[in-house]
């Protein structure tokens, strides 16, 4: 018994001196020369999941009337410029191959963004133009549920299940109606 265990003893330790011993000169880690950054098989980490759509008014300095509540993944925006001059819709920290929305005066463009779950800022990148404030804040959610969520308590859509009361229905008047009270 006790050679037996002697001899684990003495295996475990030529283990361990061999762990420690150096790397041969010349040695490349293989998983970085079978594919390096910046080669084309090298592949960046994009987000997954539903994506959805996103649209926004921009124009001289702003960027208003933002619709949608985005997930992670392929975001499809539609940006409408209704002013004169050339503006875009730059998403900072968005995935590497990601578009950017944009739109010559008067027209409406779109791209697609790939963005992960959080906060993003969204400038137009002319030169000037984020300075003189063309900047805006997107949050994209990490499930469909958590959007939908944040949506209802926007007050952008209906809770599931909820009736529409009366004041939340425009009522049809028939304007022989009208025309009687006058």
């Amino acid at each position: 018994m006790r050679r037996a265990t002697l001899g684990l003893v003495t295996a475990a330790g030529l283990l361990a001196v061999a762990g420690c011993s150096p790397v041969p000169a010349g040695a490349e880690d293989a998983a970085a020369v079978a594919c390096p950054e910046g080669s084309d098989c090298f592949d960046p980490i994009q987000p997954v999941g539903d994506g959805g759509e996103l649209s926004m008014d921009m124009g001289n300095f702003f960027f208003d009337n933002i619709q949608g509540t985005p997930v992670t993944g392929d975001v499809t925006v539609t940006v409408t410029n209704v002013s004169d001059a050339y503006h875009n819709a730059e998403f900072l920290g968005a995935a590497e191959g990601s578009g950017i929305p944009e739109a010559d005066g008067g027209e409406t463009g779109d791209d697609v963004v790939k963005l992960f779950p959080g906060e993003y800022t969204v400038i137009c990148n002319v030169p000037g133009h984020r300075a003189a404030g063309m900047e805006t804040t997107v949050t994209v959610y990490a499930t469909q549920e958590e959007a939908d969520a944040a949506a209802a308590e926007l007050g952008e859509m209906p809770e599931e299940g909820s009736d529409p009361t009366e004041s939340d229905v425009e009522q049809d008047t028939d304007a022989s109606d009208d025309d009687s009270d006058a």
